[in-house]
């Protein structure tokens, strides 16, 4: 997206721009993908985002330390680890799939 290259999208093909997008961001494997833009990039905005609206919403201001607050935050942060992975994860495939149908030729054997 530093180039103003647009997200790969499920609805219709992708630009051999988004393909070439997803053959570098591939490259690094399963892994570094799944925690990096799962857990960390998008479980990390909705652990703040959700942390934030709870405590505005309870306290009157989302940086409030009443209440049971490190029990709240270790909730979120479990919560949000999880299901960033399971986004992850779900982004991996989606994409791998749509990459493969478009890319036959594309190696199978990256990192799992």
């Amino acid at each position: 997206m530093h180039s103003g290259a647009r997200r790969p999208s499920a609805s219709g093909p992708w630009s051999d721009e988004q393909l070439d997008r997803w053959a570098r961001l591939r490259r690094g494997g399963t892994r570094h993908f799944i925690w990096s833009h799962g857990v960390l990039r998008w479980g990390g905005f909705m652990f703040w985002f959700s942390l934030a609206v709870f405590q505005y919403a309870h306290f009157g201001t989302p940086f409030s330390l009443e209440g049971n607050w490190l029990l709240r935050v270790l909730l979120a942060l479990l919560t949000w680890t999880f299901v960033g992975y399971g986004y992850g994860r779900s982004q991996w495939h989606r994409n791998e799939a749509i990459y493969r149908r478009q890319r036959p030729d594309a190696t199978a054997g990256l990192e799992a």
